[in-house]
């Protein structure tokens, strides 16, 4: 099957960019061929170039939806080399990975007719009329977790033609971390290896619950020789992010907090890390980091937020704490100080929840069945 698609930018650091990474990987390891249009690099460029048949960088992938006829014809012209490109490439199937992005998808299928299916990793729905006029005309949706496929549906999307595809990881890049692991990662960060570490990896801004996080970490009251806590990543959501880490750093305890950046390579924390946790005050889509902590062995301690509640079910929802609550969180990291004695079993069983319900293959067939769904509508 030869697919187009669109990621905005090439680049690991976002959790939307590396799923669409790793599927496309996987899809061309099944026979599957791709085109690629983006508008900004990064250091996934050299493996997207290894893999695509084509890419193609434009200045405008999204179209927004402007009010006004003046205003959406500008928007229109904007998108016309995107749309020029994909219909060049005469895919079987537009897969595009945003609902902005498929408006100029239906424009390359009137020259190139194929499917049209559009991959939800957000809950942010469009206007009444856009979203019904988007229902109607592409083919099939495909929903990272039935908290977003919901949000969807209630805004007018035909249930029909959605499919729930939970996003999936490969286990052997997330790979389960031991005690050897965790003392070999605590070497290379200069972490001794009786202290309690907590880790967390994504956005360093608000609606990720940082200030939440750091808020239950003082109640803890742990000093440098007990516990520390690793924040991995930058923040995006504020002009001047030096300010912003200053600010927070200033509210930390003294000693006990450590902001590693944005980097590639988060298994190393996390393997250093005793606990991981996803605070967020806002509705995660999914919650990627959730199960590539849990991958690791890791208990992950998360905000009982959006798709999260799917991914922590069974036992493990006992790990969860409610929105912006930092006594919960707190209490939550309190009961994991020193859990491998108390409970050593319990990392497999987190580590096996994504073995089971969130692999990559398992994601990947899901895509498979509903792209197959999508050429099979269009032939009768």
């Amino acid at each position: 099957m030869k697919l187009f698609t669109n990621c905005n930018r090439l680049d690991s650091l976002g959790g939307m960019e590396t799923s669409v990474f790793q599927t496309t990987r996987e899809l061309v390891r099944r026979g599957h061929r791709f085109d690629l249009i983006y508008e900004g690099s990064g250091d996934l460029l050299a493996e997207f170039t290894s893999l695509c048949s084509s890419l193609h960088r434009v200045s405008h992938s999204d179209y927004n939806f402007p009010e006004g006829h003046a205003r959406a014809f500008v928007e229109r012209a904007r998108l016309l080399p995107a749309v020029a490109l994909a219909a060049k490439c005469r895919p079987d199937v537009y897969l595009m990975n945003k609902a902005r992005a498929a408006a100029w998808a239906l424009q390359a299928a009137k020259l190139s007719p194929a499917p049209v299916v559009c991959v939800w990793h957000s809950h942010h729905t469009l206007a009444p009329r856009h979203t019904a006029w988007l229902s109607a005309k592409v083919s099939r949706f495909m929903a990272i977790s039935a908290f977003v496929r919901d949000v969807w549906v209630s805004a007018g999307i035909d249930p029909a033609k959605v499919d729930l595809v939970y996003p999936g990881i490969d286990p052997d890049e997330y790979p389960q971390g031991g005690p050897r692991q965790r003392s070999a990662a605590r070497a290379l960060l200069g972490i001794p290896d009786d202290v309690f570490v907590v880790v967390f990896v994504g956005r360093i801004d608000s609606e990720k619950g940082v200030e939440v996080l750091l808020d239950a970490w003082r109640r803890l009251g742990l000093n440098s020789d007990q516990g520390q806590l690793l924040l991995v990543g930058a923040p995006l959501a504020h002009n001047d992010a030096h300010a912003y880490l200053d600010q927070l750093s200033a509210s930390a305890p003294p000693g006990t907090v450590r902001f590693l950046g944005a980097r590639r390579d988060i298994v190393t924390p996390l393997h250093a890390a005793d606990v991981a946790v996803i605070p967020s005050i806002w509705d995660e889509p999914f919650g990627r980091v959730v199960i590539e902590a849990m991958a690791t062995g890791r208990p992950v301690v998360a905000s009982r937020v959006g798709a999260i509640p799917e991914i922590l079910t069974g036992p493990l929802e006992g790990f969860m704490f409610e929105r912006g609550d930092p006594a919960g969180l707190a209490a939550r990291l309190s009961e994991l100080v020193g859990w491998q004695d108390r409970e050593p079993g319990l990392g497999d069983k987190f580590a096996l929840r994504v073995r089971e319900s969130f692999s990559l293959a398992t994601m990947v067939d899901g895509m498979e069945n509903s792209l197959a769904r999508a050429l099979g509508d269009g032939q009768r």
